[in-house]
């Protein structure tokens, strides 16, 4: 099936710009909509469309960055976010990663480009230079040492299945790794992959598969799943 992209723009040319280069690769790619805001009808409007990605121009307001993101990924918690934009406030962008966003594609990238960056996110990839991605995961790290409390910990870690620790594990140990490749190694599909992330997610109170590196190497999860079923449920939340 294509990869279904929304598209969130003030700027008419912009939309028809995307939506013109989807239509050049239709063997892979569909146009699912557009709309000109980020506001309730719009929201209502990427939720209808029920898009894989959603392509979210930032230049206007920036000021709005965070809480926009912060109710797309609510809304649509299946889509990827991917920001287009000519900001160069890399704080701005790395917290927008942090909070759910799926990368940062700026402006002056090739037609080939964005496409390429449309296959990689819906892959399980961030789309991130190596200086952002450095940034971010310091920054994962930072939020990291204020750790709940232990009892807090142990509750949401209790929540995995047996399933969903193997899915952990895999990802904690190959952090590199594609969507696609995790799915085929794990012998599930891609659909699958991204049903059981959704639920991980949620129930340890992460955005998207940074947040989840992070927080399980940080509350010793990874080393406890990488010993196995038995190491995970015997052994103390740290």
């Amino acid at each position: 099936m294509a990869i279904r992209v929304f598209v969130i723009s003030d700027h008419h040319l912009i939309g028809w710009a995307i939506g013109q280069l989807l239509e050049s690769a239709a063997n892979r790619f569909r146009a699912a909509g557009s709309t000109p805001t980020c506001d309730q009808s719009g929201i209502q409007a990427v939720v209808a469309a029920a898009p894989d990605i959603v392509i979210f121009d930032i230049d206007d307001d920036p000021a709005q960055v965070m809480p926009r993101i912060t109710r797309l990924v609510l809304a649509v918690p299946n889509a990827k976010i991917l920001l287009f934009t000519r900001l160069n406030d890399t704080a701005l962008q790395d917290r927008a990663v942090i909070g759910g966003a799926r990368g940062v594609l700026d402006k002056g990238v090739t037609p080939e480009q964005i496409l390429t960056a449309l296959t990689k996110v819906y892959d399980g990839e961030v789309w991130l230079d190596r200086l952002a991605t450095g940034r971010v995961f310091v920054e994962l790290s930072r939020i990291g040492r204020h750790k709940p409390a232990a009892h807090d910990r142990a509750d949401k870690l209790a929540n995995l299945t047996g399933r969903e620790q193997q899915i952990v594990a895999f990802i904690t140990t190959n952090s590199g790794e594609p969507g696609k490749t995790v799915a085929a190694k794990l012998c599930i599909s891609e659909s699958t992959l991204r049903n059981h992330l959704t639920s991980i997610y949620d129930k340890l109170g992460v955005a998207n598969r940074n947040g989840l590196l992070a927080y399980a190497f940080q509350t010793g999860l990874a080393t406890r799943l990488a010993q196995g079923p038995a190491a995970f449920s015997g052994m103390p939340v740290p």
